[in-house]
Formats: C-alpha cells, structure tokens, sequence
C-alpha cells in the first residue's frame, strides 16, 4: 500500500481536440490518451531537490526546516529511493529520510497510474476553458490503495482533485490531488513539461508543492523540483556530481578506507549554501586515499545552515554552511 507519511517531531501521441465534442466523446479520448501516455512511460530516474517547510498558523509565514536531495527511479510501475550517487534503490522513501518532517510518495507517476490504469477512478465532465481542458476526479479511499500515516496512527485515504491538460494536445499540465482523514489534510499541486529521457521527449514532473494540516492547524510543507532526467537499468548505478563510480563491469579503483583507522580528512571541494541532505562529498586522508562521505543532517541556525558530515561509518561532524575546500574533517 502506498503511504504519505507524516512524522512530526511529534512519446506523447499527440492527439487532437475538438472542444465542441460531445462531453463523453472527449472524456473517453482523454483517458484514452493519458491511459496510453502512462503505459508508455519508460523506467527511468530524475533528481529530487526538497524543501521542507513549517508554520502554526495559516497567517505565518512558512520557515525553510531543511533541505533534501535524492534519486527517484520509475520502474515497472513502481517509485523507488536512493541517495544521490547510491549503487542501491529502496522500495520506500522511509528508508532514506530523516525521522522527522513529511515524507510522500506518488508525485512522480503512481498517482496517474491510479487515475488512469486501474479504472477506479469516477470522472467529473471535461471543461474546456482558455486553451486548457480540466477534469474532476474522486478515488474512494477502499479502492485507492493509498494511506495517510502520521504518530496517531494510519488510515486508507481517497484520492480527489483536478487534472489540466492541453486542450489541443491532451498533454498534461498539472494535477491537484486532495486527500482528508480524521488525522490531517493534504493537498499537492504537480506540474509536468515535456523532458527528454535518453533520445524521446516525454511528459514528466518538474515542480510540485504538498501541504498537510494537522488537526491543530500547524501546516508542513513539501517543495520540489524535478531535474537530471535519465534512462534507468535495474543494473546500472545511477550518479550525480563529480565524484567517480565504477560500472558494474569493473572493479572499484580503490578500497574506501575506514577513517578511523586512517586518521584525519581533509575535504576536497568546498560546500555551498544550497547543500542539501543526501548530497556527498569528497574527502582525502592524510595517507593520500579518497573517502566519500554525505551530508546526513541540516538544521537552521539563525539565518544559516548547519549540516551534520557523516565519514566513514559512524563519525560525524557538524559545521556551518558554506564550507571550504581544505576544512579538516
């Protein structure tokens, strides 16, 4: 089941469209086009760059609480999770992120497998307006396979929303999903341009805002940028950045040290203001060796950044942003 989880520190055809179609002739050729549109996704991976945001009333402004980075693979129908520069995806985002803030699932093309594929969805009349067409939609929460979790517990939630497409192509524009349970409400926007995996240009995500409201009013929010859009091969390692990594078919170049044992590192890039979680870095020991390390945690501190080095294995070291290359570690 998948789940959005909230843990507090508590090759488009490109079809035509006549709007003066009868509205059940163009409802049928929309799920016709987005039905083939999503079977035809290719396995592929994109970088996501998040930021978490919270504040405890509608009338606050939001307040930047940390930033992530990670690898997203589509494959097979199924979302799964890395590090940036990781040899390994995981099935759950969960997995990867820290123990607090909001995590979720979805945005990158489960939800329109769900409205488009599994037939489950009931859809409202087709409005053309201003070169656009929207479409309503609802998901009851037994058939939606999808859940709301937060420390109170977990519940099955139904999907509801909006869909904006263009009103000559039928290519995807945007889409709205609403979810509401006892525990909270969310609602996330999702806008999607065509990008190019390997040589084909397809309709894919680049930007998307999720909101959740607890019962008490507080708001978390979720805004995230898609790039780095790649062809995925479950055997492939998939990475980002200047540090190098060995194909499947060779052998490392070298044997990542343990730090411990090798004394001090001194890092080799300098790290910016934009550092996110997941981000990693280079470091070499004082024999010469190379080690990779990851940013592992990011905290404000004033108007600054502070973020928690992670080297090999357990040791760790928190500094201020931006960081110089030649910092001792």
């Amino acid at each position: 089941m998948r789940a959005a989880r909230f843990r507090p520190a508590f090759l488009i055809c490109a079809g035509t469209c006549c709007c003066a179609a009868a509205p059940q002739d163009l409802l049928s050729r929309i799920r016709e086009h987005l039905r083939e549109y999503v079977s035809q996704l290719p396995d592929y991976t994109c970088r996501v760059t998040i930021e978490r945001a919270t504040r405890r009333s509608p009338k606050a402004s939001f307040e930047l609480t940390d930033r992530l980075r990670v690898e997203v693979a589509y494959s097979s129908g199924n979302e799964l999770y890395a590090w940036p520069g990781a040899a390994a995806f995981e099935r759950s985002i969960e997995d990867l992120l820290p123990a607090h803030g909001m995590v979720s699932n979805g945005s990158y093309a489960l939800h329109m497998r769900t409205l488009f594929l599994r037939n489950v969805a009931q859809f409202g009349e087709p409005r053309p307006s201003g070169g656009q067409i929207s479409l309503v939609y609802s998901v009851p929460a037994v058939r939606s396979g999808y859940a709301l979790s937060t420390s109170a517990g977990s519940v099955p939630a139904g999907l509801e929303g909006t869909v904006w497409l263009d009103a000559g192509s039928l290519d995807l524009q945007r889409l709205e999903v609403r979810v509401e349970t006892r525990l909270a409400q969310t609602a996330e926007t999702t806008t999607y341009a065509r990008a190019k995996v390997g040589d084909v240009q397809f309709v894919l995500p680049q930007t998307s805002a999720l909101v959740l409201v607890d019962p008490n009013g507080v708001q978390l929010r979720n805004a995230s940028r898609f790039d780095e859009y790649r062809r995925f091969a479950g055997t492939a390692t998939v990475h980002y950045g200047p540090v190098e990594v060995a194909s499947p078919k060779q052998a490392p170049r070298e044997t990542v040290p343990d730090v411990e044992a090798s004394g001090k590192a001194t890092l080799d890039a300098a790290i910016g203001n934009d550092a996110a979680i997941g981000d990693s870095f280079v470091a070499t020991t004082e024999a010469g060796t190379h080690v990779t390390g990851r940013i592992t945690g990011m905290r404000r501190v004033g108007r600054g950044w502070q973020v928690e080095l992670s080297l090999g294995g357990a040791r760790r070291k928190t500094l201020r942003l931006p960081i110089a290359a030649g910092v001792k570690l």
